[in-house]
């Protein structure tokens, strides 16, 4: 009898010990979570969490990683080892895809140096090579030596005003071709401009193959030229008026030898890559077209809202209606 009292006595002490009210339940429940999540960051922190950099050094070299990988991928492919490269004599302006490659660049980098070039780009001393995003310093380094180029510009040439122009024919040149002293020569022959070819328009003092490439092309988007003053919208030689005026007198135009492009039957893919037209102005075309027949005449594309004045008096020469 004494021993049951004695254990129902035992029980009761241990119900009256985890004997709660609500408010204690609630705070036992907070305090359990939190340890629980106390728990949780320290598994974190020990044993699961990826290991990071903390050293110095470490740190250093992750990023110079990081420097190389960026520069990797402005373009596609990292740059050569260094012992593969064979250095020889060379002038970076117009060389080769091929003879990049062979001083440790890839094509896609060489690629980015032309694309500079076609752009009115033009490499006068070390330095300007040296600029090049995709040039790596060290690589740079190894060509120093090699590059067929002076290392500035000053003292070289004297003042600005009797440099070389900036595609590379002097003006004293021109002006030696010219003037009096060469009254008795043969006169330059005029190039027309719709029919030449590179070699044409390199033959011109005043045109090398940078800028002749960059005519070409242009000529390619806009159909032909219709008047010499269309030369200014090439873009090597946008701001260039000392350059434009000098070629005026040593090429001409041939209108007749423009493509014009067929209004009523042309699609908005025919139209939209000329340069005076446009995606959002072709599409605009072709659908004024359908809703309102055939154009009676090329006059007729104004009634396209989008077509303003000026460039509908830039397109007549560029566009006809099919009889």
């Amino acid at each position: 009898m004494a021993r049951q009292y004695r254990d129902r006595s035992l029980r009761e002490e241990l119900k009256d010990l985890f004997a709660m009210h609500r408010g204690e339940r609630r705070g036992f429940t907070v305090l359990l979570m939190a340890c629980l999540l106390a728990a949780a960051w320290v598994t974190w922190e020990q044993w699961i969490r990826p290991n990071t950099l903390s050293d110095k050094d470490q740190l250093e070299v992750a990023w110079r990683q990081l420097q190389q990988d960026s520069l990797s991928g402005v373009t596609g492919v990292a740059f050569r080892p260094r012992k593969d490269v064979q250095p020889f004599n060379f002038d970076p302006n117009d060389l080769p895809v091929e003879k990049w490659v062979e001083l440790g660049l890839t094509e896609r980098q060489a690629g980015a140096i032309h694309r500079f070039e076609e752009r009115g780009g033009q490499f006068r001393t070390k330095a300007d090579v040296r600029k090049m995003r995709v040039v790596d310093p060290e690589l740079f380094a190894l060509w120093a030596p090699y590059i067929q180029l002076p290392d500035s510009l000053a003292g070289r040439e004297g003042p600005k005003k009797d440099r070389e122009w900036e595609w590379g024919h002097p003006k004293d040149s021109a002006r030696k071709q010219n003037g009096p002293a060469n009254s008795g020569r043969t006169p330059l022959a005029v190039v027309e401009l719709n029919a030449a070819d590179s070699a044409s328009l390199v033959a011109v003092p005043g045109i090398g193959p940078a800028f002749a490439r960059s005519i070409l092309r242009y000529r390619e988007r806009l159909g032909g030229f219709a008047n010499m003053d269309q030369l200014a919208e090439v873009p090597i030689l946008r701001n260039k008026p000392d350059a434009l005026a000098m070629l005026r007198g040593r090429l001409t135009v041939n209108p007749g030898l423009v493509h014009r492009i067929a209004l009523n039957s042309a699609t908005a893919e025919q139209l939209g890559p000329h340069p005076y037209i446009g995606w959002k102005v072709a599409r605009a075309l072709v659908a004024y077209r359908a809703q309102h027949g055939p154009f009676k005449q090329v006059e007729n594309i104004s009634g396209c809202a989008l077509v303003t004045d000026s460039m509908r008096v830039r397109l007549v020469p560029y566009l006809m209606v099919e009889e």
